[in-house]
């Protein structure tokens, strides 16, 4: 079994890259950690659409083999301005074949009390064409500069979002061992059925 966590956040030494950091120490299975920055060429443009798809093929061939390899996702988001960022709401534009039918957990992150509207905003909107399947937890690191900075929990609140993520991690293994049956079913035609309804 294999997971891969991308982190959505295009900052340099962001605070999502340190909770992607964390969660890589958390899960149990092989994995991958890859920031979105890394894993696209340029933003979706519909009339190069296909060259786009291209460039992500050619330039990242290990990040899309590791993305196709990958049982189940997890996604590192930062609320910004109360949005997803753009360069991960690309990644579902660009992305085919590679999420369909694989779990994946969020984890949202708010330097504030905030980060529940990405979590709303990808639950809506990315899943259709890529088949991406959520699982039913997901875990929103608010505070975030003041929780998984040390080795050991500081506070209430480190203490309780670490048991969170480590609990959310464990619930989305278990996901990916059912899923494998899915995708190995033969039911899934993309063929006939390119995109979602």
């Amino acid at each position: 079994m294999f997971i891969s966590i991308v982190v959505g956040s295009s900052r340099q030494n962001s605070q999502s890259a340190k909770v992607g950091q964390y969660l890589a120490g958390l899960v149990r299975v092989k994995h991958s950690l890859h920031s979105v920055k890394d894993l696209l060429p340029k933003l979706w443009d519909h009339d190069d659409f296909e060259s786009i798809q291209e460039q992500f093929a050619a330039k990242n061939e290990l990040v899309t083999k590791e993305l196709n390899k990958a049982d189940a996702f997890i996604f590192v988001v930062p609320e910004w301005n109360g949005m997803v960022p753009p360069a991960m709401k690309n990644l579902f534009v660009i992305c085919d074949k590679e999420l369909a039918h694989k779990p994946a957990l969020l984890v949202t992150v708010s330097a504030g009390m905030g980060g529940a509207y990405p979590v709303v905003e990808l639950r809506m909107s990315s899943y259709k064409n890529s088949r991406v399947c959520y699982i039913p937890d997901h875990v929103i690191v608010r505070q975030v500069e003041q929780v998984l900075n040390t080795a050991d929990s500081v506070s209430e609140n480190d203490t309780r979002i670490r048991e969170r993520l480590a609990y959310s991690v464990k619930v989305l293994e278990e996901y990916a061992k059912a899923f494998q049956g899915i995708r190995q079913s033969g039911v899934i035609d993309f063929a006939a059925y390119p995109t979602g309804m």
